[in-house]
């Protein structure tokens, strides 16, 4: 009788091991806006210059200059408050909420770039002063790439994981990252395509990725395959 640990066999265990969990990160940004207004006044110009033509941000939104308009009002508020005026307090705090919320508007406008440029997130969040926060995704790979009929490839993906679509790319030059967008491969709710109409004797590299709720993964290994 097999040795089993709560209830699993001990060799199925060990083969469960062995299947590569490969751990991929999306980035967040995050905006911390401090209690402190002065602070958060200072922070706030501070990212309106981080922002201004920043080429990463060509057109944001809410635009640069209404959100300075907004801690402008603030920083006059703040005056106002501090000089103990009647209803200064309740003022500056009604501003303060105003550009909070601008604040986290710009930071989704960051995040819409960043979910676009997934290799460079990181460095376009913090050009603009933002803080990021590395999300892990935890997935089990097994992009697998299989041949057909003659000129016709199977691939497929049994990842485990809250996924919401399957990206897929091929290249004939897997050096060159041009080259793995010249020949398009529709992205699929499930996790397996096929790719036709392929040249019997070409080495073709097909990569994969999964679409979760927070975006993009890594690129799965890339796989090879000789047509025939």
């Amino acid at each position: 009788m097999l040795r089993q640990i709560a209830g699993i066999p001990v060799g199925l265990i060990f083969l469960l091991a062995m299947i590569p969990t490969v751990v991929t990160h999306h980035i967040l940004v995050v905006a911390k806006c401090p209690r402190n207004v002065d602070k958060l006044i200072t922070d706030v110009y501070a990212i309106l210059e981080a922002m201004t033509d920043n080429a990463w941000f060509p057109t944001p939104s809410p635009t640069l200059a209404s959100v300075k308009t907004k801690n402008d009002d603030l920083k006059d508020a703040q005056v106002a408050a501090k000089s103990k005026a009647p209803g200064g307090v309740q003022a500056r705090n009604a501003k303060k909420a105003i550009i909070i919320k601008a604040v986290y508007a710009l930071r989704d406008y960051c995040q819409s770039i960043c979910d676009a440029n997934p290799e460079l997130a990181e460095t376009i969040a913090l050009s603009a002063l933002f803080h990021v926060k590395k999300v892990a995704i935890k997935q089990k790979r097994t992009f697998q790439v299989k041949q057909l009929n003659s000129g016709s490839v199977e691939l497929s993906s049994g990842v485990l994981g809250n996924q919401r679509a399957h990206e897929w790319c091929m290249s004939l030059s897997p050096d060159d990252p041009g080259s793995w967008y010249a020949a398009i491969i529709p992205a699929t709710t499930k996790a397996m395509t096929v790719v036709e109409n392929l040249k019997p004797g070409t080495k073709v590299y097909f990569r994969h990725r999964i679409i979760t709720k927070d975006g993009p993964s890594d690129w799965d290994q890339t796989i090879s395959l000789i047509v025939v």
